[in-house]
């Protein structure tokens, strides 16, 4: 395999990778607050974990458009879990 392939082939990787773990993390944030789990903010490191991949998958322009769904969706979690946040202290500021 030559290096060019396999350095095209590693940057792909990382573009799935932020796809499937921001998607994954989007799935587990939804069915912990369908089921009443109540700890939606224990998946920091998976957040940081898409957003990473994600900047990483940008430096190659064939998985530029993986890297930037990566990032769309760290971003698009980190603001979910932040509105989440102040809507649920709006309601209960003090347990």
């Amino acid at each position: 395999m030559e290096l060019g392939t396999l350095k095209q082939t590693i940057f792909n990787v990382f573009g799935w990778a932020s796809v499937s773990i921001g998607l994954w993390t989007l799935i587990m944030v939804n069915s912990w607050i369908i089921i009443g789990y109540g700890a939606p903010f224990t998946s920091k490191n998976f957040i940081t974990l898409t957003i990473i991949f994600g900047f990483i998958a940008i430096l190659s322009r064939p998985s530029r458009s993986l890297g930037k769904w990566g990032i769309f969706i760290g971003g698009y979690l980190i603001l979910f879990m932040t509105v989440l946040f102040f809507v649920g202290w709006t309601i209960t500021p003090f347990p």
